[in-house]
């Protein structure tokens, strides 16, 4: 997808025999009926890329270059985070386009994880807003990689064997999904992939990929109405269909997305594993004397979208302020406090229950002992960690 300034058109004839109204001959086509219209740009594109007609010409997704390699410090003079990112992420959803991100990578540079975090961290990454596209791992030649010749390698193939190829690739999925709760899609072509992950069992091209990775296709062919596939891959999610730049209906390279725009939707929010916002607060009784009982009202929440799965919550008792009582089947007293689990909280599911305590004489009045929650949900994904810990003060009275 890496391109130059003043490139000519790689494509001469139609794809998918479709016009551009008032266009020549060998004018870019449009996504056909039955599909939707979206996009792919990055700084080539310049800074004033107009969203707004873009939208209105009939663009509903846009996919848009974030990152290359990790950094320089890893020796790669070509990487860097797109200057023109921020902009381009922001014009196309201030104009209602679902809008995703792609990491071009450099496997030659440094492992699979490290770039995924780099991805991420500069934008990348995806959230179940409704607006999100999972983001995409470029996987194509470099032509502005300069590698050494090495016999029986291949330098399309940054000099990596199939196998170290694949494994790279399976690095940089499995830390894009620990990090997001998706798995990036990978964009590829037919020819590099057969090239540069085949092996005798498979040979053209790994099928690690096709049950966890969407697949953004490639493929710039005279009136076809299907794009070839990479080894492997029973089929794509999105099909870059044309990259030339004979005026073509949006900036950029033209994509479609083979369904309905509420499929389209419905792939932006799917989660691969459960989303849930789990968290926790808690409240002290107005009583807080010395000497005298005292309560605590905590509440644990899930506020969605998905089912939490196993929650567990930890109550750790400050000092001078001793267990006396809980009213929860859930909660069992610890050394610290209370331990309490919960096997499922579910969509919006909201639990209560307070704890007894004893304030010792050893608290002045004056003093404020904190009590301590903390909440975990590790079958989920959770978004919002700054929810999953509290901390409830209290003032000690006579």
């Amino acid at each position: 997808m890496l391109r130059a300034a003043g490139r000519m058109s790689i494509v001469a004839g139609l794809v998918l025999g479709a016009l551009v109204p008032g266009s020549a001959a060998q004018a870019a086509p449009v996504a056909p009926k039955g599909t939707v219209p979206g996009l792919d740009v990055s700084e080539w594109q310049g800074p004033k890329v107009n969203w707004k007609k873009i939208a209105d010409d009939g663009a509903r997704f846009a996919i848009i270059r974030a990152t290359r390699g990790v950094s320089p410090v890893d020796g790669d003079p070509n990487a860097y985070v797109d200057k023109y990112f921020a902009v381009n992420r922001d014009g196309a959803r201030a104009n209602g386009i679902l809008q995703g991100a792609y990491h071009f990578a450099s496997p030659h540079r440094s492992d699979g994880a490290t770039q995924a975090n780099f991805f991420v961290d500069n934008g990348g990454g995806w959230t179940r807003d409704g607006k999100s596209l999972p983001g995409a791992l470029d996987m194509e030649r470099d032509p502005y990689a300069t590698l050494p010749k090495v016999k029986d390698l291949r330098q399309d193939c940054y000099n990596l064997t199939p196998e170290q190829m694949i494994n790279w690739i399976r690095d940089f999925s499995r830390q894009y999904f620990v990090r997001t709760g998706r798995y990036p899609m990978i964009y590829s072509n037919q020819s590099w992939w057969k090239n540069c992950t085949s092996s005798p069992q498979e040979p053209n091209g790994t099928a690690a990929f096709n049950l966890t990775n969407p697949l953004w296709v490639a493929n710039y062919k005279e009136k076809v109405t299907a794009p070839a596939m990479p080894g492997g891959f029973d089929k794509y999610t999105f099909w870059q269909f044309w990259n030339g730049n004979d005026k073509p209906l949006f900036p950029g390279d033209q994509n479609l997305f083979p369904g309905t725009y509420k499929q389209l939707l419905a792939f932006a929010k799917k989660a691969d594993k459960p989303v849930a916002y789990v968290g926790v607060k808690g409240q002290a009784s107005k009583k807080f004397r010395r000497g005298k009982n005292a309560t605590y009202a905590v509440q644990v929440g899930n506020g969605g979208p998905d089912a939490s799965g196993k929650v567990t919550l930890t109550v750790r008792l400050p000092k001078g302020v001793k267990h006396r009582k809980v009213w929860s089947k859930a909660c069992k007293r610890t050394s610290y406090g209370l331990k309490c689990t919960w096997s499922n909280l579910k969509n919006g599911q909201l639990v209560k229950f307070t704890y007894g305590v004893k304030v010792t004489k050893s608290l002045k009045a004056g003093a404020k002992p904190v009590l301590k929650l903390s909440v975990s949900a590790p079958s989920t994904l959770d978004f919002y960690k700054k929810n999953n810990t509290a901390k409830v003060k209290a003032k000690v009275t006579n």
